[in-house]
């Protein structure tokens, strides 16, 4: 054994050496280019360039590319592809997903508590909105579920898609009267279905992916969304009717796997975290500007847009306190006062008068 490998050194010594008497050069071993870091974003939307989330993922992908010089790759799973919201929080606390874009769907099944933040009526207008998703109580929302799920970072907060108001297919709904019996789509959410239990409604939890066709079917005769949800989805070929009495704001948050975002190099991670930034305020900003198309398109594909007046508007207004006391007797006062509290620091940033 000892003699075969002391004619193989040789040999490769007198190559080496015949190699260099020669002239020759030795060949330095070419550089293999980095393999990319891979981040792979699940979201409910469908890649549709009329779809806020999509509009969002595409931001973060040509943000994050770009800034990396394509050390971070973004592959983008629309449709939930990867699974519902729930799915991915748990896939991304395991490290097997990198990121998500969700709504707090995504967390109130492990944290119930912060439904707060779907509550009726409490916030007034976007201007303080803008305040509120920059402001703290978003940051300590972020912690609590980090407490919860630790490998997962809640990077940004963004215009989710509006504010929620009635859309039906059979009536106009003018008052709070006009709900009863009138069978609406909900999230699985209580604090969604408690609400449209109070105004009379009969609240059917259905999921996003399955309500093309209930609505079509008369499965659901209304859903609690934005014009821009109902064109993107197609939903106003069975819609026909939409009231505007923005009873929630729809939040929309980025989250990330930190294990996943600490593999990273220090500057990468950077780019990361401004990349889901700035795609939290490319959607923002297109879901406002959204908003006034789909409103329009609605009303071409023959729906009608209807502002409650004042007086009617108040009909609804009994469901604030009333979804405020059913919100404390089941979950606790600590995260109402905090929502509350934040509220009120962002009405007065805002310049906000009642």
């Amino acid at each position: 054994m000892k003699s075969v490998v002391r004619s193989l050194l040789l040999f490769l010594l007198s190559v080496n050496t015949a190699f260099v008497f020669a002239g020759g050069k030795q060949e330095q071993p070419k550089a293999q280019p980095e393999k990319p870091f891979v981040l792979r974003l699940s979201h409910a939307g469908p890649a549709s360039d009329i779809n806020d989330d999509y509009v969002g993922a595409t931001a973060l992908k040509a943000y994050i590319e770009e800034k990396s010089a394509g050390r971070v790759k973004v592959e983008i799973y629309p449709g939930s592809q990867l699974g519902n919201y729930q799915e991915n929080m748990e896939q991304m606390n395991n490290n097997v997903l990198e990121s998500a874009h969700t709504s707090i769907a995504a967390v109130t099944p492990f944290l119930p508590e912060f439904s707060v933040i779907d509550l009726q009526y409490l916030v007034p207008n976007d201007a303080v909105i803008e305040k509120l998703m920059v402001g703290p109580f978003f940051q300590q929302m972020g912690k609590a579920i980090q407490e919860k799920l630790p490998n997962v970072v809640l990077a940004s907060v963004c215009d989710g898609g509006r504010w929620r108001s009635f859309f039906t297919t059979r009536k106009l709904i003018r008052t709070a009267d006009d709900l009863k019996g009138v069978k609406i789509r909900t999230i699985n959410s209580p604090i969604q279905i408690e609400f449209v239990k109070f105004l009379g409604g009969a609240p059917a939890p259905v999921a996003w992916g399955e309500l093309y066709t209930a609505l079509a079917t008369g499965v659901v005769e209304g859903t609690k969304n934005a014009t821009p949800d109902i064109i993107s989805n197609k939903f106003h070929e069975h819609i026909k009717y939409g009231t505007l009495d923005r009873h929630t704001f729809l939040y929309g948050f980025y989250f990330v796997s930190d294990r996943w975002l600490k593999s990273l190099p220090q500057n990468l991670q950077t780019v990361v975290m401004d990349g889901f930034k700035q795609a939290a305020q490319k959607q923002t900003a297109f879901n406002r500007n959204q908003e006034a198309k789909a409103d329009e398109e609605f009303k071409k594909a023959g729906g009608t847009i209807y502002e409650p007046t004042p007086k009617e508007r108040a009909t609804f207004m009994g469901a604030r306190q009333a979804m405020m006391d059913w919100y404390v007797a089941k979950y606790g006062d600590r995260w109402l006062k905090s929502y509350l509290e934040a509220v009120e620091k962002a009405k007065q940033e805002a310049g906000y008068k009642e």
